[in-house]
């Protein structure tokens, strides 16, 4: 790429009407939000000092709300608000009440919906939050006011507490920021006239308490923009060309990726609109010839980048851990230079991590958020429970440094003990606090004889392999195979000098997972298991086949999965049905 980024001049455009309102309101709400969200950050600090005290406090939360609610009347679990405060109680709740599925709450949140509050807890349901459905059919997840005000809005002022600390130019301009992390799209379902939709979706508020930072009236953010990904996408550049953007925020990293890629794909467009002075071929604001001439020169450049576009850039955030690490080339790509900073860890139910420093392997698990319990990762948690046997769990003291754990919690919005089906490993525990970081789903992974090889040990196997050969590692897809004998088979892409090597790199992943999984090595011993086969093709070609199914309604909670049901997948890469080879 040529070094032209140093003399290009950022792309400018002038004020178009209708600004005035928005600016002045991000003006007059930059510095409350300020305070807030370092208030947040404070008491997040705070809790991180006394864990104890913390879940301490969560617990006796969620035993408050649940105790004269419904069905813990119905089962007798508000015996456990008789019991002392403190380990007496603990014991109480972890006895009394058993581990629970979401499947297991079903009947309870049909209850919940037609009660609308009462039944799982006593607090209000004022939403039902969609799960994004990666995982199976989507969920209905009770977002009562009391689990608004007390958790899940104060988790994201205290994410955004340490970003501001870290990088106090998020509030420079109202055109410093970029935050694709939350939309504001108008609510097309509803149950029992109770608004049903994604947590990331934050219309309209729902009081003066609920998320509102200064750009909430941003023309980009408001539900008059575009429900596609792309026509929001549009929306969000055609605005911030010319402005001094500093920092992009995004949950999912391939949401980085797709600005990047879909600027190139509106190039065109987008100079003709600064040329003309319109919005998508409507009239918008002063031509801006000088400023189209340099827009179209940055996008004929087919490795141009976002620093390109916006030479102002310092900072982006998005999840940084697990399978979203695979990204991380293509970001140092497109962001050259710039800063960055993880998302929470979290999901619809519930958060687990909140960032308090730039570390991406793991952040402090947010003892403020849940009463968190753990299991080991080699327990059959999903059997047992479905098996009505008795778990016995660990508290967050009691895990240990380099082992993976099943996640347990329970929420101030009713829904207690819930096992998530995660897995977190714990990296290091910092003044009592573990350090933690999502790995995989339970049940992710493949199992042809026995050998259960998981998501994780296919990634680690992978980036060794690549990493042993002096190798370029970027996206990739695994299934299962089967054949005689069955097999996995990758897409994995890497330098296009590099993509004739695919029997070199099968054999030394072959070889690293024969190490990592002793039931795959035993079973390739024995035959019974066919070496692992690996397709290499050129950068960005994974990642051009996942952002095709990428849901255009449910953006912003866009998931990567590495690990796929079948081998079907290989067939838009080779042409052929499954392994070419088979």
């Amino acid at each position: 790429m040529p070094n032209i980024g140093t003399t290009r001049a950022p792309v400018r455009t002038r004020t178009s009407p209708g600004e005035t309102r928005w600016t002045t309101y991000w003006s007059t709400r930059r510095t409350a939000f300020a305070t807030e969200c370092g208030a947040a950050r404070a008491d997040l600090l705070a809790d991180l000092a006394d864990p104890n005290g913390a879940q301490a406090r969560v617990l006796e939360d969620v035993v408050a709300l649940g105790a004269d609610s419904v069905h813990w009347r119905e089962r007798g679990y508000d015996a456990v608000a008789s019991a002392a405060p403190g380990a007496a109680r603990t014991d109480a709740f972890r006895r009394l009440l058993p581990i629970m599925r979401y499947e297991d709450f079903i009947p309870l949140v049909e209850r919940e919906t037609l009660a609308k509050g009462g039944i799982l807890s006593c607090s209000p349901v004022l939403r039902w939050l969609k799960t994004s459905g990666t995982t199976g059919s989507s969920k209905r997840v009770p977002y009562t006011q009391h689990w608004l005000t007390s958790y899940r809005i104060p988790a994201m002022q205290a994410m955004w507490g340490t970003y501001l600390t870290l990088h106090p130019e998020i509030l420079d301009t109202p055109y410093a920021t970029l935050d694709t992390q939350t939309v504001r799209d108008g609510t097309a379902d509803f149950i029992e006239g109770v608004a049903y939709q994604a947590v990331s979706n934050r219309h309209p508020r729902l009081g003066g308490l609920d998320w509102n930072p200064p750009w909430y009236e941003a023309p980009w953010m408001g539900p008059d923009a575009p429900t596609s990904h792309e026509g929001r996408m549009y929306h969000r550049i055609r605005h911030l060309l010319g402005r001094p953007l500093q920092v992009i925020t995004a949950i999912n990293p391939s949401t980085l990726i797709s600005l990047r890629d879909l600027l190139a794909e509106f190039g065109d467009r987008l100079v003709e609109d600064l040329r003309a002075g319109t919005f998508d071929g409507r009239p918008w604001n002063e031509p801006d010839a000088d400023a189209a001439d340099r827009l179209r020169l940055i996008v004929k450049d087919p490795d141009f980048a976002l620093t390109d576009i916006w030479p102002t850039l310092r900072l982006y955030s998005c999840w940084l851990s697990a399978s979203a690490g695979l990204y991380q080339r293509k970001l140092d790509k497109i962001l050259p230079g710039v800063a960055r900073l993880p998302f929470m860890s979290c999901g619809t139910e519930g958060v687990t991590t909140l960032p308090v420093d730039e570390a991406t392997d793991a952040q402090p698990l947010a003892v403020g958020q849940a009463f968190f319990e753990f299991v080991p990762a080699d327990v059959p948690l999903g059997e047992r429970i479905a098996a009505g046997k008795p778990v016995r769990t660990l508290l967050f003291d009691e895990v240990k440094p380099g082992a993976d754990y099943h996640l347990i919690m329970s929420q101030g919005n009713g829904l207690y003990r819930l096992w998530t089906g995660d897995l977190y490993r714990v990296h290091r525990v910092v003044d009592g606090v573990p350090w933690v970081s999502f790995t995989r789903r339970d049940g992710s992974f493949h199992s042809f004889t026995g050998e259960k090889l998981t998501e994780g040990q296919v990634t680690d196997a992978l980036r060794c392999g690549f990493a042993d050969l002096g190798l370029d590692m970027g996206l990739y897809l695994c299934g299962p195979q089967w054949a005689e004998p069955p097999h996995y088979v990758a897409v994995v892409e890497t330098r296009l000098e590099d993509t004739h090597r695919a029997d070199e790199i099968s054999a030394r992943v072959d070889a690293v997972l024969r190490e990592i999984n002793i039931e795959y090595g035993s079973k390739r011993d024995s035959c019974r298991l066919d070496s692992i086969r690996i397709h290499l093709v050129p950068r960005d070609a994974v990642g051009a086949y996942i952002e095709n199914g990428r849901q255009h309604g449910n953006a912003a909670q866009y998931k990567y999965k590495p690990f796929q049901a079948d081998a079907e997948f290989v067939a838009a890469f080779t042409g052929t049905q499954g392994d070419a080879r088979v």
